[in-house]
């Protein structure tokens, strides 16, 4: 008995996709209109047994056949397929996707009963759901759309999938898929949409798509690939040709997805191209948007930043859109709005409104002689690129005291580090504090522009908070804070002693309290034993919640063995295996515990070799409410020990309009001078020496070689937020890469053997859980056990030393072992990683040899282990020269530095 005539043609391209495929082909089969398919799977030159699936999947079903091609892409082996195709209707299913099992008869039924050219079903992605703009027509139920028109929303859905075509329509239109693309699909998908006379929307999942990590290589990033930018213009091109054949209303949706979908290459391209290639992307670009309204444009695009280019193609300035802030320095005001101040005609005015305005307070410190308040912050106009300082001047405007400011433009090398067009986007004012009145003030910060003013309310950010306690300043006490959400405030007390503070602290805690408000419980807990604490000197020390090996154990150890301090406390998880260090030295406090709490709510000093609020708060005290409602009330002095010496531009980090930190511990004049100049911490740097320091005293002639490289933000999921998934794939990566090579090398493992030298392996705390496996089972390596051994016994008992850019290369330096730089992934590092580089450049000022491969760390290796590992006396010179004193009393000038620190006002 002969089965029905197959309806549907369903084309496959195969291509490396040997885990996935098994189950796509399991859900085709399962598919209750199967027998009425014919399934082509076209095998792209696969090369890791995916044809022998495909074949064996053909081999069992009558209706599937397969096709093999050499490596062409998947708009060519779709293409191939589509030519053959012999039925009605055709879908298409990429080869790591799932169908639903009625998903192709319920796209079959729709498309048939409607006499529709086209059926689309909704679509889930998996393992994480998204939410598509197209999907906004679905949710209503089945129906019928005479055109496009009726869900313009479609047209951003440029994929082929989760659709059934008449086959015959796409001929006669003569829609294939562009090879050699990236965005191959949309060239048949968006077309045959526009042109689609009625469309069968099916309110139901029938396809399930698949989001895998786009690629092994960084460069696959949609905005960082050069070749993107090219592919989606030729598809703009090819779309804005079909406009002569659409009538003014499908015209209107082509043109929704003209502006919306290349707005962000547009504002991109000046950021990777010269300009010969520009000047292309101008000239086609012009082309395209010239007689697209600017109101519509506006209304397309999703702010003022992306708008720019558009204005610069519809007012034919190239310089506007390869360097616009040479052409856009400032604003103009206009009935309390504010645009760009660059020339246009009217109609080109909605493209200059300046979308929103970002003014963020991130620091409120007095001066030396306690007569001028420094408030500083940054400020974003969305659109207005701040390469160079603004030339409208600005303002801050102290509500309730009748007082307004110039404030000032201040270049930021921390948040150049994010995006270049903010690099002189910070500001400051300095307030005299005579002028202010009693009370409670709003801040504003002004933009005195040439037609007029307009400001906008300063907002609080999570440094203001941390540097929000109190300041006094002679009879006058001035409380940084907020009201509703975010709104920044000065609250001041002007005479009345610090009496008449404390009632007016007591009614604020009361009334918080009352409100039942975040931190209410632990306000009233703070309030009622207050008087019991309000003497005691407390200083909670801590680095990450498990351990205790860093410059916080060494400061510890010394505070409570030499100066013998009594309120000095460790806070550390009780399961952590370093507990045994702390041993003997008394006030250990478990975190979490009941005692680290309240010790918590009137500790006088925070001290920490890492970040303060994501290691020392208790484990439920929510860190932006903590900041909010709690720590200007403690109004703890914070304490960066650090964890090692900052030689790079990691002021995006640890500027301290991030941190709020009082005191920045250096151990080095450059890097305390770096510290205070480029990360805003002035006087609160000081060269005062790593508390780590005074125990390093070397114990080599072990036969140990320390490999020791950092970590990559980039590759794992970090500890302090496990949810952030790792933006590339740590198997593909060069960090991988390197150690597969150094490890795998026999040159060296038989170096090691002859001369009986062990290469120990310490990850980074954070690459541990991806990174040790790497390491062969062999005696000539080892995997350095920190439960065991610590960081720093590990640094004193090697003979030879390889880091890529960790800062533990300093304390290695320090100890007088010589040490290898292994720079196997510097573009990357310092491009992707959003590390840049500072004072120190390891060629010129560094300690040791840098190597850019693993063959020539290998061949360093083996040279420091041919000459016994001694160090060149050039490096020893570079040593003394930077860390200038090495002696044992870093812990002693660090105590001073911590109990010279002001206590809180209370």
């Amino acid at each position: 008995m002969v089965g029905p005539s197959p309806q549907v043609t369903v084309i496959v391209p195969v291509y490396n996709v040997a885990d996935y495929l098994p189950e796509t082909l399991e859900s085709i089969a399962a598919q209750t209109a199967f027998d009425r398919c014919h399934v082509i799977l076209v095998d792209d030159g696969s090369t890791d047994g995916s044809d022998t699936i495909a074949k064996q999947f053909a081999a069992e079903h009558p209706n599937v056949t397969v096709l093999q091609q050499e490596n062409a892409g998947p708009g060519a082996a779709r293409n191939r397929a589509l030519d053959m195709a012999e039925t009605p209707y055709v879908s298409f299913v990429d080869s790591d996707d799932i169908l639903p099992p009625r998903a192709t008869e319920l796209l079959l039924k729709a498309i048939v009963q409607n006499k529709a050219s086209m059926a689309i079903g909704d679509m889930d992605t998996f393992p994480k759901r998204t939410a598509f703009l197209w999907k906004k027509p679905f949710g209503k139920g089945d129906r019928l759309l005479e055109s496009v028109v009726d869900a313009p929303e479609l047209v951003f859905d440029a994929g082929p999938c989760h659709k059934l075509y008449d086959l015959a329509q796409l001929r006669a239109n003569g829609l294939r898929f562009r090879e050699g693309v990236h965005f191959e699909d949309a060239f048949l998908a968006l077309p045959m949409l526009l042109k689609a006379e009625r469309i069968a929307l099916v309110d139901e999942v029938v396809y399930q798509y698949r989001r895998r990590v786009s690629g092994n290589s960084i460069m696959d990033n949609l905005f960082i690939r050069e070749q993107n930018y090219w592919d989606h213009l030729e598809l703009c091109e090819t779309l804005a040709a079909l406009r002569p054949e659409l009538d003014v209303f499908r015209r209107e949706v082509l043109e929704r997805f003209l502006v919306r979908s290349y707005q962000g290459f547009a504002m991109r391209a000046h950021t990777l191209f010269e300009d010969a290639d520009l000047w292309k992307i101008f000239e086609k670009c012009t082309r395209i948007y010239q007689d697209i309204d600017p109101s519509f444009i506006a209304r397309w695009t999703a702010d003022t930043r992306h708008r720019l280019s558009y204005l610069a193609f519809k007012s034919y300035d190239f310089d506007l859109f390869a360097r616009p802030w040479t052409k856009v320095q400032g604003v103009v005001a206009c009935g309390g709005e504010l645009y760009l101040d660059y020339p246009v005609t009217p109609a080109l005015l909605p493209l200059t409104r300046v979308s929103a305005v970002s003014v963020r307070l991130e620091q409120a410190r007095l001066s030396k002689a306690g007569d001028t308040l420094r408030l500083s912050g940054h400020v974003q106009v969305n659109g207005l690129p701040m390469h160079q300082p603004i030339r409208t001047p600005l303002g801050l405007r102290v509500r309730g005291s009748n007082l307004t400011v110039p404030a000032t433009v201040e270049r930021r090398g921390d948040l150049k580090s994010a995006d270049a067009g903010r690099e002189w986007s910070g500001f400051a004012a300095e307030v005299p504090v005579a002028q202010l009145r009693n009370g409670q003030h709003g801040l504003r910060l002004v933009f005195m522009t040439e037609t007029g003013q307009a400001s906008r309310q300063c907002l609080i950010s999570a440094a203001f908070l941390r540097d929000a306690p109190v300041k006094l300043a002679g009879d006058t006490r001035i409380l940084p804070g907020f009201v509703g959400r975010e709104s920044a405030t000065l609250l001041v007390q002007r005479a009345g002693g610090a009496r008449a503070w404390r009632r007016t602290m007591l009614r604020k805690d009361l009334r918080h309290v009352a409100s039942r408000r975040p931190f209410w419980k632990q306000r009233l807990l703070r309030l009622v034993t207050a008087p019991f604490m309000s003497r005691r000197d407390i200083w909670l020390v801590g680095e990450r919640k498990d351990t205790a090996q860093d410059n916080s154990w060494h400061l510890f150890k010394y505070l409570r063995k030499a100066e013998r301090r009594r309120n000095v406390y460790y806070v550390l998880a009780k399961d952590s295996p370093d507990r045994e260090r702390l041993s003997g030295l008394g006030n250990v406090v478990a975190h979490d515990s009941f005692r680290h709490k309240f010790l918590m709510l009137h500790a006088t000093k925070m001290i920490n070799s890492y970040d303060i609020d994501s290691y020392m708060l208790p484990s439920r005290w929510e860190r932006g409410q903590f900041l909010k409602h709690l720590n200007w009330r403690i109004g703890a002095a914070r304490v960066f020990l650090q964890h090692g010496v900052t030689d790079k531009d990691v002021s995006g980090g640890l500027h301290r309009a991030k941190t709020g930190v009082d005191l920045f511990v250096a151990a080095a004049g450059k890097e305390a001078e770096y510290a205070a100049e480029y990360f805003d911490y002035g006087d609160g740097a000081q060269r005062l020496g790593f508390p780590r320091f005074d125990a390093l005293v070397p114990e080599r002639g072990n036969r140990r070689i320390l490999l020791m490289p950092t970590w990559r933000s980039y590759l794992v999921s970090p500890s302090y937020n496990p949810s952030l998934p790792p933006r590339f794939p740590f198997e593909t990566s060069r960090y991988a890469q390197f150690l597969r090579d150094l490890f795998g090398s026999e040159e060296l493992k038989q170096t090691l053997q002859q001369h009986r030298y062990t290469l120990e392996f310490l990850p980074h705390y954070e690459m541990r859980k991806v990174s040790t496996s790497m390491v062969p089972a062999d005696p000539c390596f080892a995997v350095v056990d920190q439960t065991q051994r610590s960081v720093q016994d590990a640094l004193r008992q090697c003979d030879l030393f390889i880091t890529d850019y960790s800062s533990t290369a300093f304390d290695v330096a320090y100890l007088g072992t010589p040490l290898i730089y292994a720079h196997f992934d510097a573009e990357e590092y310092f491009s992707i990683g959003g590390y840049r580089r500072g004072y120190f450049e390891h060629a010129e000022h560094g300690f040791g040899p840098v190597c850019q491969t693993a063959e020539e760390t290998v061949r360093a290796i083996i040279s420091y282990v041919k000459n016994g590992c001694a160090r060149e006396d050039e490096y020893s010179r570079r040593v003394t020269d930077f860390f200038g004193v090495q002696d044992r009393n870093n812990c002693q000038r660090v105590a001073a530095a911590i109990a010279a620190l002001p206590g809180p006002q209370r």
